[in-house]
């Protein structure tokens, strides 16, 4: 049965780009490492968003609207990435709650220590790793990763 959890786990992951990869584009904070490695995994660049701050930022599986906004969802695992233009912070926002446990899970394999927090979300932190926010949000972006230093 657990077998069966994990296979589904990652399933559903296997569309979203991954916590290593996540940690590799926010680590180097340029623009050019995340174009190279999003765009092999099927994400498209959409420019700079100004929604919350400036962030440069890739979709797939989901069409955006002109104020970076999800409009509609293709087949498979939507996600949103978003980096800071600062290069202080990074997002990653997915629609499937299989795949935000997917990542959680990348996390913990990761030797992170994982806090629950009083509002619900998650802190993982790593003495060699940024630091990873799991929260459960609202629509339009229902799931999010946040890393920081």
């Amino acid at each position: 049965m657990m077998m069966v959890g994990l296979t589904l786990i990652a399933s559903a992951q296997t569309d979203v780009m991954s916590v290593d990869d996540a940690i590799a584009i926010f680590k180097s904070g340029k623009k050019a490492t995340a174009d190279a490695t999003l765009s092999k995994q099927g994400y498209r660049y959409k420019g700079v968003s100004t929604l919350l701050h400036k962030d440069y930022c890739w979709a797939k599986n989901v069409e955006l609207s002109k104020d970076f906004l999800p409009e509609s969802y293709g087949k498979g695992n939507s996600s949103v990435f978003m980096m800071a233009t600062d290069g202080k912070s990074a997002f990653l926002y997915v629609y499937n709650q299989r795949a935000f446990a997917g990542l959680q899970a990348q996390v913990k394999k990761k030797g992170y220590e994982v806090q629950k927090q009083k509002d619900g979300s998650l802190l993982c932190t790593h003495d060699a790793l940024p630091t990873l926010t799991f929260m459960q949000l609202q629509m339009p972006y229902p799931f999010c990763m946040v890393v920081t230093p």
